[in-house]
């Protein structure tokens, strides 16, 4: 399996893992999984980067990962314009836009789920 799949994999399993969080966690303790998920987030960002520079033989340089570290998705949409130009970089922001709602479905449908089970329907 390319290692770019598995990074996004291990996002779907991560967004998974985070909707239980949110019903397993008191609701005044959600900074904590905000402050996780950002750094989980950046690391998947940065993995997938790193990933894709050795694919396409492009260097990742040091600012860009330390960018990418800062400021997480955000530094992806600068990434894909620097690694494919402007034509590229718009249809690669539009799939990775794409590719992000489709985890926060996935983290939207684990919570729910994980609330029916656990706490159950009242």
């Amino acid at each position: 399996m390319p290692p770019k799949q598995l990074v996004l994999i291990v996002a779907g399993v991560f967004s998974a893992i985070l909707g239980l969080f949110v019903v397993l966690l008191q609701p005044g303790n959600h900074r904590i999984i905000r402050l996780i998920s950002l750094t989980c987030i950046s690391l998947l960002v940065l993995a997938w980067c790193h990933f894709d520079s050795l694919e396409r033989r492009q260097p990742l340089y040091t600012w860009l990962r330390g960018l990418i570290l800062f400021l997480g998705l955000f530094a992806l949409f600068i990434y894909l314009f620097k690694s494919r130009g402007l034509k590229q970089g718009l249809l690669s922001s539009g799939l990775a836009l794409l590719s992000l709602c489709g985890l926060y479905v996935i983290t939207l449908s684990s919570y729910f789920l994980f609330t029916v089970l656990l706490i159950g329907i009242e």
